[in-house]
């Protein structure tokens, strides 16, 4: 680098030939017009003669050149350049020196910028070391710690480096990991780059990790920079006896015989013992049963009391009888061969429901167990491995109907019968959808349907809007889960003539010559279509007649039938029609179906109510029987729904976290939780609210949402401040009738609690109580629905917004992750 934007005078010296300790030269660097220069921005550069030039070195002409604490230089400020010569040499003859510093000027309205800040490694780090170099300190602060960069904004400065080595005989089993943050500015990470230079041993093992950090100096000084390095080291193996690890089914185990392998993985030469015990827990505590409390490890054996052994019992795995037929630990314990794997089949006979059995797996003097080792225990002395197998009883999920109506208005004695369908539609009858408690099921084998039939033989059966068929919402059926989890099903409620609903049809049971003479015959043989047959009549396309054949009769090679069905329009409607049938039951297509004419559908009969649940998915088994109850007050009513207009209203609300102001919305991880949950009530008033459906009549509809728990993989940080959160409600898509709706919280401000906010598991709770709930008001506004039509859908999407922060995000990082989203009307916070 030479001199840039700035120049050297030249200067000579006259001496006397042969005469030595020469006085030193002055030269000096001069900035250009519109510039100033200070030494610390120069370097002296080589020496051209280290026989003849003793030193070069530089200093500024003002007292002090600069940059000042302030940022400004000295203006009129020179760098001197001073070579001082060799005392001993003697100069015989003349002689030219090119002295070479480099360096550049800076224009004199460029103020340079101070970024001050610290960095941190572990206090205690286990089996590596850090060791920090080259720490830029232009403040010479007296931490050993701290770092501060000074220098022209857009300039690029090496911070420091960084040197994490693993102890000898060990090595970096945990990567290094460094992270860069500033309480005050988020984006501050963005100003540094970050240079990782890895060293391995012969056999791949990490045992160094050099970072150089880098900064591109900002615009504007900025304090409070922390950069955080971490790293954990490890034995290389094969050093000491290690215990690495195991495989068992652990499971929830259901009440019959127990039959699981566990298999230990570790150093060859480990030596360890195994202990389990019976028993049960509260919270965190394990208590070992009295009586039948510690294995024997006898797989001969097939009762509890024979095969358990009382709670003071020390016998461990390997085990041995004694002579009074008890047990006792062999005297030495199980010692791994070159396999590297201990084998060993457990066998527990049936046993009670919420019977836990904790297995603990301790080394012997001279074995550790890794830190990496799954389920490790470090709370005791030595280090062990500790697991349970839990016993869980079936549990059932049930569609179950009630049928109490409010204020006595009218009463209703009702009879049901209930079929259940497995996931291939394949029925199962009344046995009910069963899966072990507390577990998640396989897919699609968790996937069920039911057909519930309601009988009420004193009062009749009137659904919304007096249609025949009405499709549920929540508002209409409530689940009891216990802690479990499903996808509730899409149901249907329809009022039938008989219990073949659309799929009834008749057909006249002698044949026709002709289409003509068949449209005058009458129908009187009932039968029974499927979905594939009304679809063909409806489109009056070919199909085969084999499954009603026994209906009608074909004395030659074809005949001639009138048919009554319902098609499968939208809005199924009967309709009678004339159709030829072969021989072999195929009925022709096309023109060969004729005389379509819609006709009066037979009556339906009041005294049967039909729901069909399709799609009941359960994605965790509750903790005691799970239900869907239809709550039949609700839509099935005792009288002729003339007066009453009830719509179709879809509430789509989403539960979102926002970490920015301007960031993008992303789904809250506690939807998927069991303690999760809305409820909705209607409101005529927005004062009173009740169960029942939205109607013409309705002003309001209130959300309550329980469970709302926000925690880590949300990005709920470190030391949270609450003052931070903010409760939002968002508006978005709606039909263009809902467009007036607006949105308000009951009992503002709503409360929230921070837990473990130090912690991996901080959460941070949404509402008040126990369990904590909040409620969201949705107000359509006095008679806004009054004019709205029952035979229209209407829809309106509403975004719950846990906001973490009052700060504005990066453009950079919104450029990275932006993605077009629809606009919605503002945001309203409580």
């Amino acid at each position: 680098m030479a001199l840039i934007n700035c120049s050297m005078e030249k200067k000579t010296a006259v001496l006397t030939s042969g005469s030595s300790n020469a006085t030193s030269i002055d030269l000096e660097i001069i900035p250009d017009a519109g510039f100033v220069i200070a030494a610390r921005d120069f370097s002296a550069g080589a020496n051209p003669d280290a026989a003849k030039i003793q030193s070069i070195t530089l200093s500024d002409t003002a007292t002090s050149g600069g940059p000042q604490n302030d940022g400004s230089y000295t203006v009129g400020n020179k760098v001197k350049v001073t070579v001082d010569f060799v005392n001993s040499h003697a100069f015989s003859e003349s002689i030219t020196f090119d002295i070479n510093p480099s360096g550049a000027a800076t224009e004199k309205h460029l103020v340079p910028i101070k970024i001050q800040g610290t960095f941190v490694v572990p206090g205690s780090p286990s089996k590596v070391t850090f060791t920090p170099s080259s720490v830029l300190d232009f403040a010479s602060s007296g931490s050993s710690t701290d770092f501060y960069a000074y220098d022209n904004p857009g300039d690029i400065v090496t911070i420091m480096v960084m040197t994490i080595a693993a102890t000898s005989g060990d090595f970096i089993d945990i990567s290094p990991t460094i992270a860069i943050t500033n309480s005050s500015e988020a984006t501050a990470s963005q100003d540094y780059n970050v240079e990782r230079v890895e060293t391995r041993d012969s056999s791949s093992r990490l045992t160094q990790v050099v970072y150089t950090v880098k900064l591109t100096v900002p615009k504007v000084d900025r304090t409070g920079d922390v950069i955080t390095f971490a790293a954990v080291g490890e034995d290389i193996p094969g050093i000491e006896n290690k215990i690495y690890g195991y495989i068992m089914d652990t499971r929830p185990a259901n009440l019959f015989i127990i039959n699981r392998d566990l298999r230990i993985f570790a150093d060859a030469g480990a030596k360890f013992r195994i202990k389990m015990q019976r028993g049960t827990i509260s919270g965190s505590t394990f208590t070992t049963d009295t009586n039948d409390g510690v294995y024997v490890f006898d797989n001969s054996k097939t009762t509890i009391a024979g095969i358990f052994e009382a709670a003071t019992s020390t016998t461990t795995y390997p085990s041995k009888i004694v002579s009074d037929g008890s047990y006792d630990p062999e005297t030495n314990p199980v010692t791994v061969d070159a396999s590297g794997v201990f084998f060993k089949n457990i066998v527990i006979p049936a046993d009670a429901e919420s019977k836990v059995y904790r297995f603990t797996i301790t080394p012997e003097t001279g074995t550790t167990v890794d830190l990496n080792a799954p389920d490790i225990d470090t709370s005791t002395n030595p280090d062990v491995i500790t697991f349970d197998i839990t016993r869980r009883d079936f549990v059932t999920i049930e569609a179950a109907s009630n049928h109490t109506v409010p204020n006595n208005a009218f009463s209703r004695t009702v009879t049901s019968t209930i079929e259940y369908f497995n996931h291939l539609g394949q029925s199962i009858g009344v046995t009910k959808p069963t899966g072990k408690k507390e577990t998640q099921p396989n897919e699609p084998l968790n996937t069920y349907d039911y057909d519930l039939v309601i009988r009420d033989q004193s009062v009749d059966f009137h659904l919304p809007n007096q249609s025949n068929s009405y499709l549920l919402s929540d508002l209409n059926y409530t689940t009891t889960l216990n802690d479990g989890i499903i996808e509730e099903p899409t149901i249907l409620a329809e009022l039938r003539a008989n219990a073949n609903g659309f799929n009834a049809a008749e057909i006249n049971a002698a044949e026709s010559p002709n289409h003509t003479a068949a449209n005058g015959n009458d129908v009187v043989s009932p039968i029974v279509l499927t979905l594939a047959q009304r679809q063909a009549l409806t489109s009056k396309s070919s199909f085969n007649a084999f499954s009603f054949s026994d209906a009608y009769t074909v004395a030659g090679d074809d005949g001639h039938f009138k048919i009554k069905f319902f098609t499968t329009d939208a809005t199924p409607v009967y309709k009678s029609q004339t159709i030829l049938i072969d021989s072999d039951g195929d009925v022709a297509g096309g023109s060969e179906q004729q005389n379509t004419t819609s006709i009066s559908s037979p009556t339906v009969n009041r005294e049967f109510l039909y729901l069909s649940g399709r799609s009941l998915s359960v994605l965790k088994w509750g903790t005691s029987a799970m239900s869907v109850t239809h709550n039949l007050n609700t839509f099935a009513f005792n009288a002729a729904q003339t007066s009453v207009t009830t719509l179709q209203i879809s509430l789509n609300i989403s539960q979102n976290v926002q970490k920015f102001v301007n960031d993008l919305l992303t789904i809250a991880g506690y939807t998927n939780s069991s303690s999760f949950s809305i409820s909705k009530q209607v409101s005529n008033d927005a004062t009173s609210y009740s169960v029942g459906n939205i109607t013409t009549a309705t002003r309001a509809v209130k959300f309550t949402i329980t469970g709302a728990v926000l925690d880590a993989q949300d990005g709920l940080p470190l030391n949270f401040s609450t003052g931070n959160y903010s409760l939002l409600f968002q508006k978005g898509d709606c039909s263009t009738e809902l467009a007036g709706a607006t949105l308000s919280v009951e009992n503002s401000p709503v409360a929230v609690a921070l837990s473990n906010g130090t912690a991996i598991n901080r959460e941070l709770a949404v509402g008040a109580g126990d369990p904590k709930i909040f409620s969201v008001i949705l107000d359509f506004g006095a008679g806004a629905l009054s004019s709205l039509s029952a035979s229209t859908s209407y829809y309106i999407d509403l975004n719950v917004v846990h906001r973490l922060s009052n700060q504005y995000k990066s453009i950079k990082d919104m450029e990275d992750d932006y993605t077009l989203t629809a606009g919605g009307s503002g945001l309203a916070s409580y």
